[in-house]
């Protein structure tokens, strides 16, 4: 009869046999995911413009850019005040001015949406397999999670038969409390062979809160430099362009 110690020891191996398969599973399917998207490597930057209409603020132009690893910057021409948000490494800022650690936790959230399918992919060893659930209009979806920090999860819905990203939702947890914040994803075009989608629908706390349509999508290999700079002008005064390249 086997001792403590030996079943200790089945236990760990027994868990072993069926941890490592399932993470492997969630790599080829991620590899997969990464192919319906378009496949090749993940995008070093991204720069998109488009109009943003918010519920509440109106509607007006809207210029994002984000370039890996943690730099992201989103403009928007709200009528009568255009807002200006701004994350580079561990630190952020709204409106130029230095921002607090729960917006920084909502910008990294933004910015880990950008080229989430290569993203996901590369994070892979944070990311668990939730298998198939009914998404919100009670349709299937394979439905994933990406643990991006300690207290920020992103949870990401997936068409099991395009196998592209249907919706985010992302849960940023602060003060035994948390927010969370979806977009869903619509009308994917193919963008420099990527597929990319021009419809974004956004939520907070499962109420809807606006529409962003992108009208252009670039990858340059590189942003020009002042774009992560909070001295940067802003859209209305023509913020930085992408570099050439990529």
């Amino acid at each position: 009869m086997a001792g403590p110690a030996s079943k200790s020891l089945i236990a760990g191996l027994l868990w072993l046999a069926l941890a490592t398969p399932a993470l492997a599973d969630v790599g080829v399917f991620l590899a997969e995911v990464v192919t319906a998207h378009g496949g090749g490597t993940t995008p070093t930057a991204i720069h998109e413009r488009g109009i943003t209409e918010s519920t509440r603020r109106g509607k007006g132009p809207v210029e994002r850019w984000w370039q890996a690893p943690d730099s992201f910057r989103i403009e928007i021409g709200y009528p009568g005040a255009a807002e200006s948000r701004l994350l580079h490494g561990a630190e952020a800022w709204q409106q130029g001015r230095p921002a607090t650690a729960t917006f920084r936790g909502a910008l990294v959230l933004q910015a880990a949406r950008m080229g989430l399918a290569w993203r996901l992919r590369d994070n892979a060893q944070r990311v668990s397999d939730l298998g198939i659930r009914p998404d919100n209009a009670g349709k299937p979806a394979r439905v994933l999670e990406w643990q991006v920090r300690e207290d920020i999860r992103l949870i990401v819905e997936i068409d099991p038969a395009t196998l592209l990203i249907r919706r985010s939702r992302g849960i940023l947890s602060f003060n035994n409390s948390s927010m969370e914040f979806a977009t869903g994803y619509e009308n994917y075009r193919v963008v420099e062979g990527r597929q990319v989608a021009m419809t974004e629908q956004h939520f907070a706390m499962g109420q809807f809160i606006g529409t962003t349509t992108l009208d252009s999508v670039e990858f340059p290999a590189v942003l020009a430099a002042p774009t992560f700079s909070p001295s940067a002008p802003g859209l209305t005064a023509g913020a930085p362009r992408a570099e050439a390249g990529g």
